[in-house]
């Protein structure tokens, strides 16, 4: 019996989808489909990152049709992928994946991320083309190509980064040898979490409002200021409310918001629906999806708002915000008129600083823009 073992759907350990289907053999098989590349990415950085990363996947898949994708991140970044129509296998490396690496050979292999687990990673790998970082024998990161050095040198040099006017995705793709329309970020979300989204807006009637404006929190614990000031978030709602009593809120936010968002609840809780802290990325994805426009600092509910093809209005401060895009729906919103934008900085003790001088009723007003 004859059997395609370098075609795309080869499982092995069980039958391929169209065997299933209807138990054609491969010799038989009209969607035999044989791998041109195989192609390893290597991106364990934080969830935003890791989902902001997959704008990559269409454009490789464009320019190497029929290849297979190998994606090794850390477990808790397994919901961002999964379902990804681009993605053939994905490890963790809190698993056994390190024997896959060094026993198969790659034609590419990308590390977009200058830390040294990535990059040794993608040492130890065998592909004929590296692209990215390695680390040499001294366990140092070095760009693997020449078009990441420029990046290599945005991330030991903050004067570097704050002069940058390109943004990420920019830069990955150029890092990548891509040249086509850069893409979004691709997130699937899952039946059940479709299900749980359904019953959240059931339960709190939404579809009562003419408009879902959502304001999501999260921006985690490693810069003091990526989030908005408390009070600011909660004279943003009445303001929202008292101008457009028929818009529904949505508040949303993560494990390190609970809190935060209690502040806020507290003072004006009657004027928001709450969706919690703690629920899974998926169904905090399938409840992004529930807003027609999301405002957020820097965080990964603002790569999953962008990925559903949200209106996303993003409030940074301490990281760059011409590193970000929101593929032109929507805005990315910081103080013009500071020089300190984008200092990487975890704390500040000014007294003026990036966050303070953004008021609520500025934001107020570009909300309005886009309602």
């Amino acid at each position: 019996m004859k059997v395609n073992i370098n075609c795309l759907h080869y499982l092995a350990y069980k039958p391929c989808t169209y065997h299933k289907m209807d138990k054609r053999l491969c010799e038989m098989c009209e969607n035999y489909q044989k791998i041109k590349k195989r192609i390893l990415i290597v991106k364990l950085d934080a969830l935003g990152d890791v989902l902001r990363t997959t704008s990559i996947l269409p454009a490789l898949i464009k320019k190497y049709p029929d290849s297979s994708i190998t994606w090794i991140t850390k477990r808790n970044a397994f919901s961002l992928l999964e379902n990804n129509q681009y993605i053939n296998r994905k490890f963790a490396i809190e698993d056994n994946y390190l024997q896959f690496v060094l026993n198969e050979k790659f034609d590419i292999g990308i590390c977009l991320d200058a830390d040294p687990l990535s990059s040794t990673i993608l040492s130890l790998a065998n592909c004929d083309e590296k692209l990215g970082f390695i680390t040499n024998q001294s366990g140092q990161v070095i760009p693997a190509n020449k078009k990441a050095e420029e990046w290599y040198f945005l991330g030991i040099n903050d004067d570097l980064k704050i002069k940058n006017r390109k943004t990420y995705q920019e830069f990955i793709y150029n890092i990548c040898n891509l040249d086509s329309e850069i893409y979004k970020p691709q997130i699937n979300i899952n039946e059940k979490a479709e299900e749980f989204a359904f019953s959240f807006s059931e339960k709190n009637k939404l579809s009562q409002y003419k408009q879902i404006i959502g304001i999501n929190t999260g921006g985690g614990l490693r810069w003091q200021l990526k989030k908005w000031i408390n009070q600011n978030y909660i004279e943003l709602i009445k303001l929202i409310k008292k101008n457009y009593p028929d818009f529904g809120i949505i508040l949303y936010g993560g494990p390190e918001e609970i809190e935060f968002n209690v502040k806020i609840k507290k003072e004006a809780g009657n004027l928001l629906i709450d969706t919690g802290c703690e629920n899974s990325i998926q169904n905090f994805a399938s409840l992004v999806g529930l807003s027609d426009i999301f405002f957020t600092p820097d965080s990964l509910g603002m790569h999953i708002s962008i990925a559903l093809n949200k209106t996303t209005l993003v409030i940074v401060g301490p990281t760059s915000p011409w590193e970000l895009t929101v593929y032109d729906k929507g805005e990315v919103v910081y103080n013009k008129y500071l020089e300190c934008i984008a200092c990487y900085k975890s704390t500040c003790n000014l007294k003026i600083n990036c966050m303070n001088t953004l008021k609520p009723n500025y934001m107020f007003k570009i909300i309005m823009k886009y309602l």
